[in-house]
């Protein structure tokens, strides 16, 4: 199945709706649980590198808590994605066609500590009773079914794909499916954001194929506690690149002109994706020797949306796979030359809406590169006259 095929497929059938893993679901013959920590016993580098991704930090997210709250009548369009399993909910939810009038009813079987795990294990891996594997070979003591879409985008683009306008202020805008299909991208979700490894499954084990879990996304930490793990990559590569052409020496008083570039890296989907809230900032900034500002220029990357009384996205200026765009510099060369800095920096969410929502010392952004060039002062009249 097809990128566009399975687009539609989502669209037609909101993950929203219900959890993945139904209420209620017993877990498959041979395991103590379906939590995390549950397949963490045996799984162990596994378990580690999930501790440390932004999926095992999708409910206890700082800003995700801050917007649920801002609306908790409808709050429960988000939990099927961010707790994806029904005991990690503390209502069994089903949706009646009204977004704010849904059926509830209390689940006796709510797990709070699973709750606190966010996107799990048992999200992709377990259903109907068994746990689904992407080859299907593993001589496990648990039953493994061999499940292709372990190996597919559309396994993750039952959350990453989400676009619906629910209410005029109540927007999903998750458009990254559709984005690599429009890109012409044949690679799979899994092929860039799960490297692949070889390694044994537990400790004891045979090494076979396998693939890494840490989906660190951004590289921006969601608390203070994950970005201290030993397993923690504080800059993984990033989708955008920003390069300065060295700029060439100058006189006194002359224009100097600085080319500045901006790339897309290896990526499949648009720059910045997934939330709307994510832009890049790509700031230069000139000063003389006396580091008096003698030049700047600061371009941002990302969409801007209004929305209140009726969300709308009023710009979206992203970057497509394959594209690179140019911002031009120019600053009157000062007496002892000058430097020019050139700094991106990847934003999860603006210092604005971060004020907005409470999120005080909230990790929003990271720096993604920094370079400098030195412009030095040339004689404009090396002969003397």
């Amino acid at each position: 199945m097809n990128l566009l095929a399975i687009t539609l497929l989502l669209a037609a059938t909101p993950k929203w709706e219900s959890p993945r893993v139904p209420a209620d679901a017993p877990a498959p013959a041979g395991l103590g649980g379906m939590k995390a920590s549950d397949c963490g016993a045996c799984h162990q580098e596994i378990y580690a590198e999930w501790q440390t991704s932004t999926h095992a930090h999708a409910w206890v997210d700082a800003q995700f808590q801050r917007e649920i709250a801002k609306d908790p009548e409808v709050a429960w369009v988000c939990i099927n994605c961010h707790t994806p399993a029904g005991d990690q909910q503390v209502e069994i939810t089903v949706s009646t066609g009204e977004i704010r009038a849904p059926e509830r009813t209390p689940n006796p079987n709510f797990d709070p500590v699973w709750q606190q795990e966010g996107i799990s294990c048992a999200t992709c891996h377990i259903r109907d009773g068994a746990v689904l594997g992407p080859y299907g070979d593993t001589n496990a003591p648990h039953p493994v079914t061999h499940d292709p879409e372990m190996r597919s985008s559309a396994l993750c683009l039952g959350c990453h794909q989400a676009v619906a306008r629910v209410e005029a202020t109540l927007v999903c805008s998750f458009n990254t499916g559709m984005e690599a299909q429009e890109a012409g991208e044949t690679r799979s979700c899994q092929s860039c954001h799960m490297p692949e490894v070889t390694r044994p499954l537990l400790p004891g084990g045979e090494a076979r194929p396998s693939r890494k879990h840490l989906w660190q996304g951004s590289g921006i930490p969601k608390t203070a506690e994950q970005a201290k793990m030993d397993l923690w990559n504080p800059a993984p590569p990033p989708g955008m690149a920003a390069e300065m052409t060295p700029p060439e020496d100058a006189a006194p008083g002359e224009t100097v002109e600085v080319g500045i570039t901006l790339k897309t890296l290896d990526i499949g989907h648009m720059v910045p994706s997934g939330d709307p809230e994510r832009y890049y900032i790509a700031e230069a900034v000139v000063r003389a020797p006396d580091g008096a500002q003698v030049g700047r220029v600061i371009y941002r990357v990302g969409q801007i949306w209004k929305w209140w009384p009726e969300a709308e996205r009023l710009e979206d200026n992203r970057l497509v796979p394959g594209e690179t765009r140019q911002i031009a510099l120019s600053f009157v060369q000062p007496p002892g030359g000058a430097t020019v800095t050139l700094e991106l920096t990847h934003y999860r969410i603006s210092p604005e809406n971060a004020g907005y929502h409470g999120l005080e010392g909230y990790p929003t952004h990271r720096v993604v590169s920094r370079e400098e060039a030195e412009v030095r002062a040339v004689d404009s009249d090396p002969a003397g006259g």
